[in-house]
């Protein structure tokens, strides 16, 4: 029955999809307030510091282009989500109400189909939600050079910047463009990854998740945009992501047991399916275990909702083989070694310490650039600080001149 009225996979991918929405309106909104907060539109100095912060008509300029920034920001945000709602609900009743036929007389072979692609796209998805927490840095980049245009129109009209050139209407309307593009991807991104997993399952199960995870991925949402706090996102994602692929795991075994499954009762006959639990309702050939208790299927004497979350989140089932245990193991081995291979290309491993990847290469250098600049700058500031103490006390003796000496003593 909870199939039927809440399927766990799809609040997952909604879930996902909302915070990850969520996260970019967070940023928006947060640098707004930094550049008011920060100074980032104010002239470069004040000609009056008796002035208060809240004086003046510069400040009531600013505070009139953070309000605009922040309804095109909101605009923004609805407008895309609006348009991704009416994209996904114009799919989902097409699907069933034109494609719902296509399965009838081979259900197992379908279903096998179905959990193999929702398995496969919850593995993609889940990559990608461990890459979330980087995307703040990303999109302060992004948001940084929107926002130039601006200060470099304040700076030139209190006449201590260049001339201001004019904008293109991209760039003016950025703030709008950035969440509404931004939305209407991840709309339409739960919305395949969604049509993927919905295959061959009730429609009734469609909408309650969908509504639960737009609302617990806003409250999520919030929560990020109010604290703040990397480390909290980081672990939440981490947590978020390792359910999800449980879930995946789950789905790519069932998939083998439903390949199996139809395998087996095309041989014997499709009235397989009514003998119950007992003798002669499964494959001897190759299974690892069947016990007479757990089974998730409905309608079965010995289901129950515990059992039906089990089968939802972990894939557990009453009877299994050895290519359903083999899959699930595989499952996670590939999900270890996309991890594994992730980390390589962006250099955040090595092997042994020695073998490196042309990322960890690069990371290297531009720590040893970064060095070297510091250094040159270090150098810079000890020499016009010895210029300026040689005009009033005499010259002096450089620290490398001095090691030097000390060495040869």
């Amino acid at each position: 029955m909870g199939n039927n009225v809440f399927n766990v996979p799809i609040f997952f991918i909604v879930f996902r999809e909302v915070i990850e929405a969520a996260i970019i309106v967070s940023v928006l909104l947060s640098f707004v307030e930094q550049l008011m907060n920060s100074g980032r539109l104010s002239p470069t100095e004040r000609i009056d510091e008796a002035v208060g912060p809240d004086d003046g008509p510069h400040n009531e300029k600013v505070k009139r282009i953070v309000k605009r920034m922040r309804y095109q920001i909101w605009a923004g945000t609805f407008v895309g989500f609006f348009i991704a709602l009416c994209i996904g609900a114009a799919f989902i009743a097409v699907f069933y109400t034109k494609l719902s036929d296509l399965w009838s007389k081979s259900e197992q072979l379908w279903e096998g189909v179905f959990s193999l692609i929702a398995s496969i796209l919850i593995f993609l998805m889940g990559i990608a939600f461990l890459k979330m927490d980087r995307s703040r840095i990303k999109w302060r980049y992004k948001l940084a050079a929107a926002f130039d245009h601006k200060s470099a129109k304040m700076m030139a009209e209190s006449g201590q910047g260049p001339a201001y050139k004019k904008p293109s209407w991209t760039a003016k309307w950025s703030l709008f463009l950035l969440p509404l593009i931004t939305l209407l991807r991840e709309g339409l991104e739960a919305v395949v990854f969604v049509g993927g997993v919905s295959l061959g399952i009730p429609a009734t199960s469609i909408p309650l998740p969908v509504v639960v995870g737009l609302i617990a991925g806003a409250i999520v949402g919030y929560l990020i945009y109010k604290t703040g706090s990397s480390t909290t996102l980081h672990w939440f994602l981490i947590i978020s992501t390792t359910i999800l692929f449980l879930i995946g795991a789950g789905l790519f075994s069932k998939a083998i047991g439903f390949f199996q499954y139809y395998k087996f009762a095309k041989a014997v006959g499709g009235d397989v399916a009514e003998s119950g639990d007992g003798p002669g309702s499964y494959d001897v050939h190759g299974n690892v275990w069947h016990i007479t208790f757990g089974n998730p299927e409905t309608g079965s004497p010995t289901t129950n909702g515990g059992w039906q979350i089990f089968n939802a989140i972990f894939g557990w089932n009453n009877n299994a083989s050895l290519g359903t245990i083999l899959g699930y193991c595989f499952y996670w081995i590939a999900v270890m070694a996309a991890l594994i291979y992730y980390k390589w290309t962006e250099g955040r491993v090595t092997c042994g310490g020695r073998v490196k990847s042309a990322a960890a290469k690069r990371l290297e250098a531009r720590r040893e650039e970064r060095l070297a600049a510091a250094n040159a700058y270090d150098a810079g500031v000890y020499e016009s600080k010895h210029d300026g103490d040689s005009a009033t006390q005499g010259s002096g003796t450089p620290p490398e001149e001095k090691n030097k000496r000390d060495l040869t003593v």
